[in-house]
């Protein structure tokens, strides 16, 4: 009978040396702190198999469809944002031109300064075309300062709203 520490002879049946093989419980005679051994054409990480196979990896396909939506997105959102702001100073210049010409019909005080910025206001955003003094429609007689400036600035609003809403048109995705 055997121990479970000694070691089993086999011997091969066509005479060849005969060999010691440990059995259950018994120490290999290696230590246990000794990792075993890797291939080293095993690569060690999953980016250098990735790397190894010489293929791009569906991650990075994906990485590239997702930052050429984000680019897609981006442009979208600064055509968007432009055509809000563009949409913006048209509504901007139609309300100065309609406040001015409701100050002229209210014949308000032309020394007050708010009244005045105002007025400056209008006189810019009609570009010279809807002027109050020299616009497309030019009244005489009673009333000829405020029929001229209700018209001119008023088609001015008017040209200045269509422009707006055209370019925001034409600037958003």
């Amino acid at each position: 009978m055997t121990s479970p520490a000694s070691t089993t002879k086999t011997t091969p049946p066509d005479g060849a040396a005969t060999a010691e093989q440990p059995t259950a419980g018994e120490p290999t005679g290696k230590p246990a702190s000794e990792p075993t051994s890797r291939a080293t054409s095993e690569p060690t990480d999953r980016a250098a198999a990735k790397a190894e196979t010489g293929r791009r990896s569906p991650d990075l396909r994906a990485g590239a469809r997702r930052a050429a939506s984000l680019t897609v997105a981006g442009i979208a959102r600064v055509r968007t944002v432009l055509g809000e702001l563009v949409w913006f100073a048209c509504l901007l210049a139609a309300t100065a031109l309609l406040l001015g010409a409701v100050l002229v019909v209210l014949e308000a005080n032309t020394r007050n300064a708010l009244v005045e910025a105002v007025l400056r206001a209008a006189d810019w955003a009609d570009l010279g075309v809807f002027s109050r003094n020299a616009g497309v429609k030019q009244f005489t007689g009673d009333g000829a300062v405020v029929k001229n400036a209700v018209v001119n600035w008023g088609l001015g609003a008017v040209a200045w709203l269509v422009v707006g809403r055209v370019a925001r048109r034409l600037l958003t995705p």
